[in-house]
C-alpha cells in the first residue's frame, strides 16, 4: 500500500528546521545558516508496518519560512497538512515561548493535526531551555516531545517516523475500538466528541455536565460549531483526561477528534 502525508517543520528562524530535513533526508549537516525563503519542499520515501499493514509511506516535508509576521505564506503553507514538527532551540527560551503564542495558533487556524515537539540542538551546552521546560510544555500542549540535534542525528529519524505513525491514528479516525464514525458536519463531529467524553468519564451525567461547562467556556455555538472552538474545547478535554486516563490514551483520544473536525473541514 503506497499513502502519502505532509508535515510541516514550524518554529522561529534559525531553530534548525532546515538542517533537520537536510540530515532526515540526505543525512548530511552544515553548520552555516541559510534563511529559508517562503516554503522548500522535500520528499522521503519510508517503509511501515502498520496494523498488519505493509506501508510505504512518502512524507512530503515542507519546510515553512521561520520569521514571524508572514502569516499568509505560513497559512498558505500549513492548509491540507497532515501533521507537525514544533521545532524550539534549547539555547533560546523565546523559541519556546514562540510555538506557544505565534506558531501553534497560526496552525491551528488552518489545519488540527497531530504535532510532535522537538527542542533541537541538543549537542550544545548553552542551554536556556531545561528538560523540564519542554516536558512541562508538551504536556500542556499534549503532543510528545524528542530532544534532537540535526548535527549529531539523535533522535532525528525517530521524531519524523514518530510523527507519521501518528497521521495514521489522524486517519481513518476511529472513535472508538469497535465502530468508525464519519461525520459529515462539525455538528456531527462536536455529537461524536461529546458522546465519547462521556462515556469515558465513568457517569455518563456527569461527563456532560463537565462538557457543558467546557463548552461555555470556549464560546460554542451547539447549533453552528466553528473549528477554533471545536480545538479548544478538545484541548480542554485532554486536559481534564489525562489525569484520569494517563496521558497517552488522552493525547490517542486528543488526535482522533482533531481528525473528525479535520475530516470535515477539509472535505
Amino acid at each position: 500500500m503506497e499513502i502519502k502525508r505532509k508535515i510541516v517543520l514550524l518554529g522561529d528562524a534559525a531553530v534548525g528546521k532546515t538542517s533537520l530535513v537536510r540530515r532526515y533526508v540526505y543525512d548530511v549537516f552544515d553548520d552555516k545558516y541559510i534563511m529559508t525563503i517562503g516554503t522548500k519542499v522535500s520528499k522521503k520515501t519510508m517503509n511501515l508496518e502498520w496494523e498488519g499493514m505493509n506501508i510505504e509511506l512518502t512524507l512530503l516535508i515542507w519546510d515553512v519560512l521561520g520569521q514571524q509576521g508572514f502569516t499568509q505564506v505560513q497559512e498558505a503553507a500549513f492548509r491540507g497538512s497532515d501533521g507537525a514538527l514544533l521545532v524550539c532551540d534549547l539555547t533560546r527560551k523565546s523559541t519556546l515561548h514562540s510555538i506557544s503564542h505565534y506558531w501553534l495558533p497560526v496552525l491551528e487556524r488552518v489545519a488540527g493535526v497531530p504535532a510532535v515537539l522537538l527542542a533541537n540542538k541538543r549537542d550544545l551546552e548553552n542551554w536556556e531551555i531545561t528538560y523540564e521546560d519542554v516536558e512541562n510544555f508538551a504536556n500542556q500542549i499534549g503532543v510528545p516531545f524528542l530532544l534532537t540535534s540535526a548535527k549529531t542525528g539523535e533522535n532525528v529519524e525517530e521524531a519524523f517516523r514518530k510523527l507519521a505513525e501518528m497521521t495514521f491514528v489522524f486517519y481513518p479516525v476511529m472513535v472508538s475500538d469497535t465502530s468508525e464514525r464519519i461525520p459529515e458536519t462539525l455538528k456531527d463531529a462536536l455529537d461524536i466528541i461529546m458522546d465519547d467524553f462521556s462515556a469515558s468519564y465513568g457517569n455518563y451525567e456527569d461527563g456532560m455536565a463537565v462538557l457543558t461547562a467546557n463548552m461555555k467556556l470556549v464560546g460554542i455555538d451547539i447549533e453552528h460549531p466553528e473549528p477554533p472552538q471545536l480545538v479548544a474545547l478538545v484541548d480542554k478535554l485532554y486536559t481534564i483526561e489525562k489525569d484520569y486516563l494517563g496521558v497517552e490514551r488522552a493525547r490517542k483520544k486528543r488526535l482522533v477528534r482533531l481528525g473528525l473536525i479535520k475530516r470535515v473541514r477539509w472535505s
